[in-house]
């Protein structure tokens, strides 16, 4: 059998690719030995635990989610920066499903670089809201407002809460969302 080249890397892309098929929970050192083809202590060469292999998914999820929102509101009006922002992010959500709560674990890290790349993923709304003139306050209620409706929307949506009701699709729903929250800014006596 030939010897794998594992790295760290390797070992976070099959995290992802195995929380996909049997739940993040389940992953484990022997099922990732098991997707490799080698013994469980060969992972220890790379990380102390399975605690370590999250946070360091956690910090891939975190650079990759950067790149998307950046990459989606380059170049755009404030409103439209947002607009790009809730979309993109969106798609992530659906893109890493099965990891996605792991965007979250950063409060429960202590680890720096995650909680400096969360820190950016925010910057990236306050910086567009700052273009509407508010005061820091408004900014900072308004950002989290944002970001929280995203993210309940996506942590419902992950939960099966919002199948096809009749006529109305959540694509729909998640649209109508973002427009009544981006319109609150269009006009200013609104905020």
């Amino acid at each position: 059998m030939a010897r794998i080249a594992l790295t760290r890397d390797k070992i976070v892309q099959a995290t992802i690719e195995l929380a996909g098929k049997i739940g993040l929970s389940n992953v484990s050192f022997p099922r990732l030995a098991e997707y490799f083809g080698i013994k469980a202590p060969s992972l220890y060469n790379h990380f102390k635990n399975m605690e370590e292999v999250r946070v360091a998914t956690a910090v891939y999820l975190q650079k990759e989610l950067n790149y998307e929102l950046t990459h989606a509101m380059v170049g755009l009006t404030p409103l439209a920066a947002l607009r790009a922002y809730a979309e993109s992010y969106k798609r992530f959500a659906e893109k890493y499903e099965a990891v996605y709560e792991l965007i979250n674990v950063i409060h429960q890290t202590n680890n720096g670089e995650l909680e400096y790349l969360a820190k950016e993923n925010i910057r990236l709304v306050r910086r567009s809201l700052e273009n509407f003139h508010l005061s820091e306050e408004e900014n900072f209620h308004i950002s989290r407002m944002f970001r929280s409706t995203l993210h309940g929307f996506i942590t419902l949506t992950q939960l099966g809460y919002f199948r096809q009701s009749g006529s109305i699709s959540k694509e729909e729903s998640f649209t109508y969302m973002v427009d009544h929250l981006l319109s609150r800014l269009d006009n200013p006596e609104n905020i």
